[in-house]
């Protein structure tokens, strides 16, 4: 037995004590928010039991608003249509300051962009959100894909089998344990006989298909410089057999390969609670209610009896039914009797109940299709009130999932190669990621739409005075504007493409006004040697007549 395998297990043990106190309610937040991604907190947990509650389940308006919150976060924080996020160095706030560093940042942020979504980011992204929104948390694996031969690969770890902690002040987790299983040929494939327990070799042979429990752990390295040739990274990795306490694998990473996200930290923990607890109660009454309407539905239509034993009839044996003749002495030996049901009251609690689950969850915002003719711009409005509100999750969600997705999907990128070379003026710079999600757009929207109002309000008052145009910055103003809402920076020109275009178009108005002054100069000099020219032509005849007359004096 390995002393420290032996640690880690001890460590493993605490981390499942420290975690039991929450499992019950994640399991009711799963039971009736997102039944299909139920998971296994407990032992007692089993599949059975869990196909034994959704069973139980008669109202679906939890989940489906837990899959459109869920399905807005996604599309708000890391649509795939467009690009969400910018790289630049710490401490420069406009990227179009850069040069050729500017350009090498762009092509890492489409490069990185594009193989993210390339990968099965989005379909694994989802199931992690899910966990996020229902839970409080989850959990996605970042690494290279070794075999198909690169790119990245994306693996959303169920929760279950989880186990989270932190070494940081801060509270951002930095150690994960992670529980699963292996078949015993699969263990000897993996990481070789000499590394497994002879319990395993055994099964390898005789039962290949025998499972033995896993333990993956993920965490910060003490030392450096000890271990196998390929752990000398600040994040240690170690695979251990549980039910022989053996290390199989020791390994690292240069940066923590999962990005944890969490909604709301729960006090004095380093776990989270969803949005689902805030409609845990609502669905359970609905669900309850759900129930028994249907019970009441089905006393309604098929009635509620009496009868008699009246020696022809016998209670216990009639069966009422279609096609059915009921012997009876006399017509009043079975009656059916009033049940009492009033649906209108279940329906206005259950309308209530939905209705409120909705808003708590956030999914009330856009109507039904089909229940309500929407313009777009309505439709747009109301996506940016619902992004606002999720202002808060969105500000966690920065810190503890993109801002680690990106980081761990930059280190890859760049140590394989596949960025090219840094320009010198990024060398030595730490790198930070800025965000311009529709979600990260709808936080600045405030900003713009208070830009466009004043702007508006100079441009009525100039009509009177043009001077208080002065006021008013137009080039910061238009960054503004176009920055908030989300304009590509390749239709936006830089500083320097602005001043050089306004120099140029200085200088040509120059050249253009210096030929005009020519031409107007030109043109004056050839109407005054054309006037001179017509006075001595009007002058001629009387300087002749002068002449003759002296010459007649003369004579």
């Amino acid at each position: 037995m390995d002393s420290q395998a032996q640690q880690l297990c001890s460590r493993f043990g605490q981390l499942k004590l420290s975690r039991s106190i929450y499992e019950a309610h994640w399991g009711e937040c799963y039971k009736y928010g997102a039944p299909e991604r139920q998971q296994s907190f407990s032992m007692g947990n089993s599949k059975t039991q869990r196909e034994k509650e959704r069973a139980e389940l008669f109202d679906s308006t939890a989940a489906e608003s837990i899959q459109l919150l869920v399905s807005m976060v996604m599309s708000g924080v890391t649509p795939a249509n467009a690009i969400w996020f910018q790289a630049a160095p710490d401490g420069v706030d406009d990227i179009s300051k850069l040069t050729d560093g500017e350009r090498w940042l762009e092509q890492c942020c489409q490069f990185m962009w594009r193989n993210i979504h390339a990968a099965n980011f989005d379909s694994e992204a989802f199931e992690t959100i899910t966990d996020v929104v229902v839970a409080g948390w989850g959990v996605l694996y970042i690494d290279i894909d070794h075999d198909e031969g690169g790119g990245y690969v994306f693996e959303s770890w169920p929760i279950g089998s989880c186990w989270i902690s932190s070494s940081k002040p801060s509270g951002q987790i930095d150690i994960v344990y992670r529980e699963h299983e292996m078949t015993a040929q699969a263990m000897v494939n993996t990481y070789g006989e000499d590394k497994c327990s002879t319990d395993v070799k055994n099964a390898a042979t005789n039962e290949p298909d025998k499972r033995f429990k896993l333990l993956h752990i993920i965490q910060p390295r003490k030392t450096k410089g000890a271990g196998q040739l390929n752990t000398d990274m600040p994040y240690a990795s170690y695979h251990v057999d549980l039910s022989n306490k053996i290390i199989l694998k020791e390994s690292g990473y240069q940066e923590f390969p999962c990005s944890i996200p969490r909604l709301r930290r729960l006090p004095n923990s380093v776990y989270g609670n969803g949005q689902m607890s805030v409609a845990l109660p609502d669905a359970k009454t609905c669900n309850e209610l759900m129930k028994q309407t249907l019970r009441a539905a089905d006393m309604q239509i098929c009635g509620m009896w009496i009868a008699e034993d009246d020696g022809v009839l016998n209670p216990h044996t009639v069966r009422v039914g279609p096609r059915k003749v009921i012997v009876a002495n006399s017509i009043d030996s079975m009656k059916r009797l009033d049940d009492g049901v009033n649906f209108q009251i279940a329906e206005y609690l259950m309308n209530n109940l939905q209705n409120g689950i909705r808003k708590k969850l956030m999914a009330d915002q856009l109507p039904p299709i089909g229940t309500q003719q929407m313009t777009a711009t309505e439709i747009n409005t109301r996506v940016e009130i619902i992004r606002q509100q999720l202002g808060p999750l969105y500000g966690r969600l920065q810190t503890e999932y993109l801002q680690v997705l990106l980081d761990r999907c930059f280190g890859l990128a760049l140590r394989s190669g596949a960025l090219g070379t840094p320009p010198d003026e990024l060398r030595g710079a730490n790198l930070s990621f800025k965000f311009i999600s529709p979600l990260a757009r709808a936080q600045r929207l405030d900003e713009v739409v208070a830009t466009e109002q004043f702007l508006a309000s100079v441009g009525n008052m100039a009509q009177i005075d043009k001077t208080v145009l002065d006021v008013v910055d137009f080039d910061a103003a238009a960054n503004v504007v176009g920055k908030g809402r989300g304009v590509p920076q390749s239709i936006m020109r830089t500083e320097e493409e602005v001043n050089d275009l306004r120099q140029a178009r200085q200088k040509a108005q120059q050249e253009q006004q210096e030929q005009a002054m020519k031409a107007q100069m030109a043109q004056q000099m050839a109407g005054a040697a054309a006037k001179g020219v017509e006075n001595n032509l009007t002058q001629g005849p009387s300087a002749m007549q002068g002449m003759n007359m002296g010459s007649e004096v003369m004579q």
